[in-house]
């Protein structure tokens, strides 16, 4: 750690040593399990600076690893003769477009795909899975969506429908007794 560091902690740390001696003591009841665990969780200033740390040498390495990562490409471009160069990143280049049209033509598919999902009743959400970066495939595979939803949907609604129909009670023998019960209700 810095001395900036060690100076800002030591700071902290007498703020809070401060505050705590200012504080009026007060007698608390006694704590429920929930609370004596929340307090166990509670970290010290030794376990903080050692999570920082650990942070921070993970983030230096990762920063490290770029870093001899555009090195070794900028030394493997510097052996290239300018024609392989050149080449090399036009090759770069037709990737990095083709990459960005295709990402264009999904946008563009699933704003279609999402149309036809709402003419048809189908939830939006669900256009994730018609998707597809060729408009035609993406329009195949929503009439093919579409079709299967609705009829697991209507599927589903018949076999909620299933049972018996209710009785009907004004054909019954005891007719009087059931309007009493119908017209009470």
């Amino acid at each position: 750690m810095s001395k900036k560091e060690d100076t800002k902690v030591q700071e902290e740390n007498q703020e809070v040593q401060n505050q705590e001696q200012n504080t009026p003591e007060v007698e608390t009841p006694e704590t429920s399990n929930e609370e004596a665990k929340e307090e166990e969780k509670l970290l010290n200033q030794e376990q903080v600076n050692k999570l920082v740390q650990e942070i921070k040498a993970k983030e230096k390495k990762k920063a490290e690893e770029a870093v001899a990562q555009a090195r070794e490409e900028a030394e493997r471009l510097a052996k290239l003769s300018q024609e392989e160069k050149r080449k090399e990143l036009d090759a770069k280049k037709k990737k990095e477009d083709e990459e960005r049209e295709r990402n264009l033509a999904i946008r563009e598919n699933t704003l279609t795909a999402n149309e036809e999902l709402q003419k048809a009743g189908v939830p939006a959400e669900l256009v994730g899975y018609v998707v597809d970066p060729d408009p035609e495939k993406t329009l195949e595979n929503t009439e093919q969506f579409i079709e299967k939803y609705n009829s697991s949907v209507s599927n589903s609604v018949q076999e909620r429908l299933k049972g018996q129909p209710p009785k009907d009670i004004s054909s019954s023998s005891n007719e009087r007794k059931d309007r009493k019960v119908v017209t009470a209700f």
